[in-house]
């Protein structure tokens, strides 16, 4: 079995994934990259609901209670309960990497950048099935927590990639243990890998509840230092297509 179909069936088998229709979680989010841009607590106890199919997140009474966020590859937008656009942005990805936003995110900033990772986090593995997403096997590494089995990640164009260079590591038995990467808004020299912990059983699907953000070094020594972020997911859940 090659390695990605060994992670696909780890997770719950991408047929499964091809009849659920959304993810969602109670989500709380920082760390050092937010608070560095003034927005120090950018998620408490958000309620988002994660598109399987596609790149779309909403994130309801956020930032405000009454107001709902969506966020789509080319528009993030903040609408009122009573459908009011209260913020809209087209193109969010050019605005966040102009020289206007490198040192202050404002709330579409942030609903942009957490919502795409938030994606990829909640949706990974099985974005690797996606149509035009590219994987290489790399040679198997060792480490402090056993062997791991990593993939190269390559994302098709219609993937908005706040994170260069993916490399998944796996161990023997599929689950995804760690994914190591370069933070599009940092320095270039940098690399940081997200650890996944805290699994649980969701509807047949096996997905980590708990992230945790450290540096690390090319070859993928990471520094157990106090993490830069930190993603938590409480009350998992799957809506299936009708």
């Amino acid at each position: 079995m090659e390695q990605l179909e060994r992670i696909l069936e780890a997770h719950g088998g991408a047929q499964r994934w091809r009849d659920a229709h959304a993810v969602m979680a109670r989500v709380s989010m920082g760390g050092v990259g937010f608070a560095s841009r003034l927005q120090a607590n950018p998620l408490r106890d958000v309620e988002i609901t994660a598109r399987t199919a596609w790149p779309a997140v909403t994130m309801a009474d956020w930032p405000y209670p009454g107001q709902t966020a969506v966020c789509e590859p080319n528009r993030a937008r903040i609408e009122a309960d009573d459908g009011r656009i209260v913020a809209d942005r087209s193109a969010p990805g050019a605005t966040l990497r102009s020289p206007s936003h490198w040192l202050w995110w404002d709330d579409l900033d942030v609903l942009y950048y957490t919502a795409n990772i938030l994606w990829q986090t909640v949706c990974l593995p099985f974005t690797l099935a996606r149509e035009g997403c590219r994987v290489e096997e790399l040679p198997p590494v060792d480490t402090p927590e056993g062997r791991l089995h990593p993939l190269m990640i390559a994302y098709p164009a219609d993937i908005p990639v706040l994170r260069a260079d993916q490399v998944l590591y796996a161990d023997a038995t599929g689950l995804v243990q760690r994914m190591d990467f370069s933070p599009r808004f940092a320095s270039p020299w940098m690399r940081a890998s997200q650890v996944f912990t805290g699994t649980e059983n969701v509807s047949g699907f096996t997905l980590a509840a708990c992230h945790r953000i450290y540096p690390c070094l090319p070859g993928g020594r990471m520094f157990g230092m106090a993490p830069l972020g930190w993603i938590d997911l409480d009350d998992l859940n799957v809506v299936w297509n009708q």
